[in-house]
């Protein structure tokens, strides 16, 4: 009889009560600090759907999807027709890359979130990547002297990964109205549950009344749905209906009820804002007060300039059974780290203060 493993006991459903976070707490366990996860996994309205859909796993769920799509109408205030779903943002990003950077040249930040980008160019895109200001932040000017008849697509991920940084709410929105007549544009917005009030804005509302903008949004962060794989669009309806030409499959049945569920879990989710936002402010305040140089992050995930390279901070980490994100060219002196758990931050906090006493 083969052995039953714990990951054969979660598909079951034996451990579906047992904290995520556990395994993640023991001391001699890896703090995975690397993809800007959200450590608490799902929330208990979402776990809930997962097993209560478990049994319809055999079936297309053309029904969930209908649903999912009129929830998030409801929770963005706009019709069904304003919104295109996707096998996470990244589904989403490969469409818009097919459609609009195919046959010509992408303008977009660097470095900024690389997942279009790196599509884009494996299509035949050329790429026309404008390094970040002072700030870390987007140079919309300097972007805007990149834009022509040749561009097709303009990225933007407002917070920018891995930096944080944010765009001011008017300046975007007059930059996205100005460019959209010539171009598709693009705005990422997966972290922005996570900004700090009056920092920025989504352009959502902007992009359900402007063709060629579309708003970009993920359940992998704050919902902690990452492995489930559900993102979407929102858009004119004919910016949306070009998108969704290009769909390339279909979403998966629990992920889309445990998107569903995760809408209505705000006490989840509110704590989830909560926690991390502290557990930001707190990494971020504890580098300053060790001189190290951390960006104005709103994600969930810090971006500090440590006076090391990155493959010694990331060494450094790895002694203390920390894995932190990749390299990001050419902030090759930067290293991006994502929020944890409590345990997992003030393991974090002593690794920095023991970073600081070595170097």
């Amino acid at each position: 009889m083969p052995s039953i493993n714990r990951r054969t006991l979660l598909a079951l459903g034996l451990l579906a009560a047992t904290p995520v976070t556990a395994r993640l707490d023991e001391p001699t366990s890896w703090a995975e600090l690397s993809a800007n996860e959200n450590p608490w996994g799902p929330g208990p309205l979402a776990r809930e759907a997962i097993r209560a859909t478990i049994a319809e796993g055999g079936r297309y769920g053309m029904g969930a999807l209908r649903a999912l799509t009129q929830s998030l109408a409801t929770d963005e205030q706009v019709e069904a027709k304003h919104l295109a779903i996707g096998s996470g943002s990244g589904e989403l990003l490969h469409m818009a890359a097919l459609r609009w950077a195919r046959t010509g040249r992408v303008v977009c930040a660097s470095p900024t979130y690389n997942q279009l980008i790196a599509y884009a160019r494996k299509l035949g895109a050329t790429i026309d990547a404008v390094p970040l200001n002072r700030e870390l932040a987007h140079d919309l000017p300097a972007m805007a002297t990149k834009i022509d008849s040749s561009v097709g697509l303009v990225y933007i991920c407002n917070p920018n990964n891995p930096t944080g940084t944010v765009v001011n709410a008017k300046a975007l929105a007059d930059f996205c109205r100005t460019h959209a007549k010539s171009s598709c544009v693009v705005v990422d917005e997966a972290y922005i549950d996570l900004i700090e009030p009056g920092t920025t804005e989504s352009m959502s509302a902007l992009a359900a009344t402007t063709p060629n903008i579309v708003v970009l949004r993920t359940f992998s962060k704050t919902h902690g749905l990452a492995g489930l794989r559900v993102g979407y669009a929102i858009g004119h309806p004919e910016t949306i209906n070009e998108l969704k030409s290009l769909q390339m499959a279909f979403p998966n049945t629990l992920g889309l009820e445990a998107a569903r569920a995760s809408l209505q879990d705000e006490v989840f989710l509110s704590d989830c804002r909560r926690k991390i936002q502290s557990a930001r402010q707190q990494l971020q305040s504890h580098c300053q007060t060790l001189g190290f140089d951390p960006s104005d992050s709103h994600g969930n995930f810090i971006f500090v300039r440590t006076g090391l390279t990155h493959s010694q901070v990331a060494s450094h980490m790895a002694e203390h059974r920390i894995r932190v994100g990749r390299p990001f060219a050419p902030r090759e002196d930067y290293c991006r780290i994502s929020v944890g758990t409590e345990t997992e931050t003030t393991r974090l906090l002593h690794a920095f203060t023991d970073l600081k006493q070595k170097s």
